[in-house]
């Protein structure tokens, strides 16, 4: 089934019925799911980041590992052989989560719905509060693949490389260290671009409305104006890689080839003594 990257609200209800069509909700807030949702649609169960856990249950800054994304895939009962339409309650970002981590995983099977839960809610369309129990499925093996995310010890050799540009999607206090995010060190990796992931959508028509991805020409001057490159790797990052998460699948949509995101983000980076940090305008921070 031929599905688009992104769908529209008019798409999914016109795709509601289909038995090729699965919707999921992979929401922040906890009990966003019984209280109301799409009308079929199933939950993504646990954590909405897909973070792996601790030997002692914490979670970590890295993606679930393949025995437990197998699992989730086996719960869901995700198969190949169906498409499935991710949203969420929080403008996209956990939806995009839930995809990049698909896409590690290699599975591809996946659109997001543009606009999210509240773009849905706002035309009118069906939502429903009865819970929907998937039928377990046995299909999906996870192979990671590994040139989806990268590492900080590679990120710190591929940094200076021309050929690679990064881009960094947090707040702009907290790319020039103004703001620590609760991490041992501040700042960005050095040569980083800033352009803060809520810049890639609209503006909402009012306070607390929904907010729809920019059209792809405008998407694609604001990537250019921010001097992103086609033909270089596209390396994302942000505190814990969900807001990378969100940049990766809008590179992935205006048809950029080469793209990366840092998993762990500056969870890691920012928490460890090797790799380098400035701050403000080029100016070094302390690795003490």
């Amino acid at each position: 089934m031929d599905v688009p990257l992104l769908v529209s609200p008019q798409w999914l209800h016109d795709h509601l019925t289909d038995p090729a069509v699965q919707v999921l909700e992979n929401a922040w807030i906890a009990d966003a799911y019984p209280r109301a949702h799409i009308r079929g649609a199933h939950s993504v169960p646990g954590h909405p980041y897909l973070k792996k856990n601790s030997a002692n249950g914490e979670r970590t800054c890295h993606v679930m590992e393949a025995a437990e994304f197998a699992a989730l895939c086996h719960e869901l009962g995700l198969r190949r052989d169906r498409h499935y339409v991710i949203y969420d309650d929080y403008y996209g970002l956990f939806a995009a989560r839930f995809w990049c981590v698909c896409r590690y995983f290699g599975l591809s099977n996946i659109s997001i719905l543009d606009g999210s839960w509240r773009g849905w809610l706002e035309q009118g369309r069906p939502a429903s509060c009865c819970q929907e129990v998937p039928t377990p499925g046995t299909d999906v093996v996870a192979v990671p693949q590994a040139s989806a995310f990268i590492g900080w010890e590679e990120l710190q050799l591929l940094h200076h490389d021309p050929d690679v540009q990064v881009w960094d999607t947090r707040r702009f206090t907290e790319y020039t260290g103004e703001e620590d995010t609760d991490n041992r060190r501040r700042g960005h990796v050095p040569g980083a671009l800033n352009l803060v992931w809520t810049d890639l959508l609209r503006e909402p028509a009012y306070a607390g409305g929904p907010r729809f991805l920019k059209p792809l020409t405008e998407l694609d001057l604001l990537l250019a104006d921010l001097g992103l490159r086609r033909d270089n790797t596209i390396i994302t990052y942000c505190q814990s890689g969900i807001r990378a998460a969100f940049a990766i699948f809008v590179l992935k949509l205006l048809g950029y080839p080469h793209h990366r995101l840092y998993d762990a983000s500056m969870g890691e980076w920012a928490n460890l003594s090797e790799p380098p940090l400035r701050t403000g305008p080029g100016i070094a921070v302390s690795a003490d």
